[in-house]
């Protein structure tokens, strides 16, 4: 698979969309408009980059550079739904599932794995937390689950999440040999 083949399959994992946009620019291309981006990309492979792609790029370059991710909601939110290839609009709050969140974090500790050592996890601010919380407690859990065993939950005696649990943590492990298999499709 070529770069133009990433940059054209709107499905393609955000992780898979930066390291392809790395390898062709370098890593002075976070430092870039993300127009002047976009313009290199057609500039370069005469194709037109689609929305999604485009704010995938931006959202996964974020999360290698910054914080914004687990620390504001607004952020979190927005970059779930980008990582599960979902189009919204940012002035609107569009809570998302259980489910979403598993895929995208498979995302997340990829793009961030680079950067952290190896005992080192991501860090979540309180408001991220409490958002992650009460989206697995709409889920049915009592307990934070294990993908993100530092969300704040609302106290329960109730203990039986192991099905749920294993189930957000399958949707994780699947989505992570996903972009591996992709990645090996490219390199």
């Amino acid at each position: 698979m070529f770069s133009i083949d990433v940059f054209k399959d709107k499905k393609a994992p955000a992780y898979a969309l930066l390291i392809t946009t790395l390898k062709k620019y370098g890593l002075v291309s976070i430092e870039w408009d993300p127009a002047f981006l976009r313009d290199e990309i057609r500039r370069d492979y005469d194709i037109e980059l689609s929305d999604l792609q485009h704010n995938k790029i931006q959202a996964a370059m974020s999360v290698l550079t910054s914080d914004a991710f687990e620390e504001d909601w607004r952020c979190f939110e927005v970059f779930i739904h980008l990582f599960n290839n979902q189009t919204i609009d940012y002035d609107d709050v569009h809570p998302v599932e259980a489910e979403e969140i598993a895929h995208a974090l498979a995302e997340v500790m990829l793009i961030k794995k680079d950067i952290l050592d190896d005992d080192e996890k991501v860090v979540y601010g309180d408001e991220v937390r409490a958002y992650a919380g009460h989206v697995f407690w709409n889920y049915g859990l009592h307990k934070a689950p294990d993908i993100f065993s530092t969300a704040i939950m609302p106290t329960s005696n109730k203990s039986d999440d192991k099905p749920k649990n294993e189930s957000l943590q399958e949707i994780f492990d699947t989505h992570v040999e996903f972009i591996l298999e992709y990645l090996e499709k490219i390199e």
